[in-house]
């Protein structure tokens, strides 16, 4: 198995506003208007309330990796 540039991975994702109502990648609704994640690379989408926890989820771990020290463990 070789690394797909199309992988579903956060660094291929951008924040986009959705221009349409739709379906995300992740199975919620995107409304229009939303900000929202766009895989450029695959074309799929993921919903306002996903993309924002998966920005947050991968903010912890970029300043935990930044600052070992600041973590509890």
């Amino acid at each position: 198995m070789g690394f797909r540039m199309s992988a579903d991975r956060f660094d291929n994702y951008g924040t986009i506003e959705a221009r349409f109502n739709s379906v995300g990648a992740c199975g919620h609704p995107i409304h229009r208007g939303e900000l929202i994640g766009y895989n450029r690379r695959n074309r799929k989408t993921m919903c306002a309330e996903c993309w924002h926890k998966w920005q947050a989820e991968n903010a912890e771990a970029d300043y935990l990796e930044a600052n070992p020290s600041a973590c509890c463990w």
